[in-house]
């Protein structure tokens, strides 16, 4: 096997027998025993295996399956349910052995396939981190040196110390997760194990996936979600009934197979139809209660990743609705209040930015907003806090998004003469990469093809002659 590819699979099958009833596991087997008294070319031979055959029936997940996984590549697989993508990666894995056909597997593979898998039920979270790693082939110095480290991306608090089998889903994958990346592995197997976690967690998740990336793990993934595969994967393998149907650039078969899906749905884009989204509560915003806002939120999502001087800190961010209530969902292109709550020991009185951008889960930045052109001030006292809002509207596909904020401050002199300021010049205060998480909902039949829709008015005029 070539030292460059870190996975090859070669012509491999499996086949599930289905029988006809029960008792059939038994008369078939003892008619191919009997079978076995007779030459292979006989008369008798032939007709007992045919009768044995008549028993059961063979159910092919896979067939004639071949690709390669190259060093440091990512590769995802899609398919609808029952496509076989999940058989294929516990053969790649090793917990299940193909009926015809090979796969090899070069460095030390990290796999998160069913939730739980590998973890003994009566075992704490602590002592099944030891197991796995262990098993993984990290000595138990090795482990105590990570254990930290895995306790914190998992966040599981006190439950570390409780079996496993207490634990929620998102429990165990925010352990398993923490575990099988904690041990640098150079294969990276994941069956839609991240969909289970919450939004923060995934962002987590992705932002560790990319930084596995960055040093070279090659990842094959497995997801329902067309936009990670994209995101992540250079190539992709598309599987329909266990058989391969395009395997190449993942832009190119992610698109051939969205093309198909929207084909048996009978539909002309890539967008399902929902229920339409009531509409908001009347009433003007209530700005009464911001002052009482929970921090607690903010603060555990602040922890992911932030950076500047700290001269001013964002002591608290979110949105607020049309209603005037604050929210974690909107509507399509609905007018949301970003609401930025400063703080500092030390006291702030000069000219300043608020920004904010919309990124995937993934991390793909796809907008941003701020106010380029009005100049103000913020004057924060010593120990004191300031409130700062901003409009702003979200025009992209349904679906999970985080939001950065930041605080960026100026010197009097550095404003252009268009009284825009020279951003060379900016000190990053504080920049918060996970200060909330936004769910859009679903819009009924608004046709989105691509992340970001923007409505346009379309007008015909008649040509004149000529």
């Amino acid at each position: 096997m070539n030292e460059r590819v870190a996975i090859s699979v070669r012509n491999v099958s499996k086949a599930y027998r289905i029988w006809k009833e029960p008792s059939a596991r038994l008369i078939a087997p003892a008619i191919r025993s009997l079978a076995r008294l007779f030459p292979k070319d006989s008369g008798p031979h032939r007709a007992l295996v045919a009768r044995a055959g008549r028993y059961y029936r063979d159910f092919y997940a896979l067939q004639d399956i071949n690709f390669e996984v190259r060093r440091g590549e990512s590769v995802g697989i899609i398919g609808r349910n029952g496509s076989g993508k999940s058989t294929l990666l516990q053969i790649i894995v090793g917990t299940l052995t193909p009926t015809t056909g090979s796969v090899k597997v070069n460095g030390r593979v990290a796999a998160l396939l069913e939730l739980g898998s590998g973890f003994n039920p009566e075992f704490t979270g602590r002592e099944n981190v030891f197991l796995n790693g262990a098993v993984l082939g990290l000595s138990r110095k090795e482990i105590e040196a990570r254990f930290d480290d895995i306790a914190a991306f998992a966040d599981i608090g006190d439950f570390i110390d409780q079996p496993v089998k207490i634990y929620s889903s998102g429990m165990m994958l925010r352990l398993a997760f923490a575990v099988q990346t904690a041990v640098e592995p150079d294969v990276l197997i994941i069956d839609e194990a991240l969909s289970v976690g919450d939004a923060p967690f995934q962002a987590k998740c992705f932002a560790e996936i990319r930084h596995l990336q960055s040093r070279g793990c090659t990842i094959l993934f497995v997801s329902h979600d067309i936009g990670v595969v994209r995101t992540f994967c250079q190539q992709a393998l598309w599987l329909s009934h266990g058989v391969t149907q395009a395997q190449g650039p993942a832009l190119e078969v992610c698109g051939a197979y969205n093309r198909d899906c929207s084909r048996a749905m009978g539909m002309s884009h890539e967008e399902s139809p929902s229920e339409k989204s009531p509409p908001p509560a009347a009433g003007p915003a209530d700005q009464s209660g911001w002052l009482q806002e929970d921090r607690s939120e903010y603060q555990k999502n602040a922890a992911l990743r932030r950076s500047g001087n700290g001269s001013v800190r964002l002591l608290n961010f979110f949105l607020v609705g049309e209603s005037g209530q604050r929210t974690n969902s909107m509507r399509w292109d609905e007018e949301l209040t970003a609401v930025y709550i400063f703080g500092s020991t030390e006291g702030y009185s000069g000219h300043f930015r608020i920004g904010l951008t919309c990124v995937t889960l993934q991390g793909v930045e796809l907008l941003s907003c701020s106010d380029r052109t009005h100049q103000q001030r913020l004057s924060v006292p010593a120990y004191g806090e300031q409130i700062a809002t901003m409009r702003v509207r979200l025009p992209l596909k349904s679906g999970q998004y985080s939001l950065y904020s930041g605080l960026f401050l100026f010197p009097d002199d550095a404003v252009f003469p268009e009284d825009t300021f020279d951003f060379t010049r900016a000190i990053v205060a504080d920049s918060v990469s996970y200060s909330a998480f936004i769910t859009i909902l679903p819009q009924f039949n608004l046709g989105i093809h691509g992340p970001v829709h923007i409505d346009t008015k379309v007008s015909i005029q008649p040509r004149g002659p000529g």
